[in-house]
């Protein structure tokens, strides 16, 4: 199993809910990525730089995971954004996609999968 090296891509966690961002950076990590973790919109928008790929979840306190997948892109971040919500409705990657994300995952996700996703974003 790999595990995060000096060289290892950087990853942006954003979620309010400071046990879901401690399990996932454990879970990157041992999968030789480097996490960083932002609890709050602000936290994140600075926090882009050096960062390959941005896993934001969608219901979070005054500023949503849409409207920030909006701000992060109007700063001229282009690498991959995956917004991940336990909200219900199918019209939820539609205004993902909209907001700038490249990708919605429902949770629960596999993770197995969520990593995969990530691996294949990172490479691209």
């Amino acid at each position: 199993m790999p595990t995060a090296g000096p060289n290892a891509p950087a990853i942006l966690l954003v979620d309010d809910d400071a046990e879901i961002c401690q399990f996932l950076a454990t879970l990157l990590e041992l999968e030789g990525f480097t996490p960083r973790i932002a609890t709050r919109a602000e936290q994140a928008l600075a926090s882009l730089t050096g960062v390959e790929a941005i896993l934001i979840d969608l219901a979070m306190p005054e500023v949503d995971g849409f409207e920030l997948c909006r701000r992060i892109r109007a700063t001229g971040f282009s690498k991959p954004i995956v917004i991940v919500s336990a909200r219900p409705g199918v019209d939820l990657p539609a205004k993902a996609a909209a907001a700038g994300a490249d990708e919605f995952v429902r949770k629960p996700f596999d993770n197995a999968d969520l990593v995969a996703r990530v691996r294949r974003h990172v490479r691209a």
